[in-house]
């Protein structure tokens, strides 16, 4: 329900999911065992806990032990942990122990609560996002932050968000990476925005270079910019582009991206990446390089 969402679903409507234990097994098996990181995220879901979401990683990580799972906004986390009686503490200590290795790190959007209240209000306040990625930091689960930027805030709340975010990473050390997160304009309350030229687009990029002297990388999230806007990004300052994806985000282009193909080969991004004269490098979930 926040209001920058293009895509929101009831179960009376077409494209509505909602997948089982049993299902999302089944996809997991038809999935190649090359899968080196698998990212999960959907929202909160009013009849499921904590403890559901711990069987979801058990099932995944038995059909693909050689995975690293990456899983959860804060937002998420809250919610799982609030639905089971328990705390956040606990929770990320249960996560953990059944194979979580890091958060995700949408939810953040903007980090001043006066912007939060217009545009994500049910998303809890900023201090919600803030201590739980302390939490996890402190256990050793690693993260990313994410801004959306480009819709209803100005770039003093930009300044402030990157702000508490590089004052996080100096308690913790605990981001391994920064994604700023284009705000679009299809199909949701703030279609009346108009978004942001390119050029604005290259300026948060290189800002988020420098002013992240602490964070080890900056990472354009391609789904939702475009491949060659990605790849041109790796000149100010971006050093991931993500990866092959595998048709996982689809949303994007049904919510009205301009990347209306959410997949790409390992072959094709080595060939963008070299377009630039940039050298493609294979990473771990821990940015570690993987030699193949």
């Amino acid at each position: 329900k926040c209001k920058f969402c293009s895509f929101q679903k009831q179960p009376h409507e077409n494209n509505f999911w909602e997948y089982s234990l049993d299902e999302i097994k089944f996809y997991f098996e038809k999935l190649p065992k090359t899968i080196k990181e698998i990212h999960i995220t959907g929202g909160v879901h009013p009849d499921r806990d904590i403890f559901w979401y711990i069987d979801l990683i058990q099932i995944i990580k038995k059909i693909h032990p050689q995975a690293q799972i990456k899983a959860f906004t804060a937002i998420e986390i809250h919610y799982m942990c609030k639905k089971a009686g328990i705390s956040i503490d606990e929770g990320l200590k249960l996560l953990k122990q059944n194979n979580l290795v890091a958060l995700a790190g949408g939810g953040a959007e903007i980090l001043n609560d006066d912007i939060r209240k217009k545009l994500c209000s049910e998303k809890g306040n900023s201090q919600l996002w803030i201590d739980t990625h302390l939490k996890a930091h402190k256990l050793d689960i690693i993260s990313n932050a994410t801004m959306l930027y480009g819709h209803i805030e100005n770039i003093e709340h930009r300044i402030e968000h990157m702000e508490i975010i590089r004052n996080i990473q100096d308690k913790t050390r605990g981001f391994q990476a920064f994604i700023p997160l284009k705000f679009r304009n299809k199909n949701n309350y703030l279609l009346y925005i108009q978004e942001l030229p390119f050029i604005e687009d290259i300026k948060i990029f290189a800002l988020s270079r420098i002013f992240f002297d602490n964070i080890p990388h900056i990472k354009a999230y391609w789904p939702m910019l475009r491949k060659d806007k990605s790849f041109f990004l790796l000149h100010v300052g971006v050093d991931d582009i993500d990866g092959t994806i595998y048709n996982s985000t689809k949303i994007y282009s049904m919510s009205g991206s301009e990347e209306q193909a959410p997949n790409i080969s390992v072959e094709e991004l080595k060939k963008l990446i070299i377009k630039e004269k940039f050298l493609p490098v294979e990473r771990d979930i821990f940015y570690n390089i993987i030699i193949s």
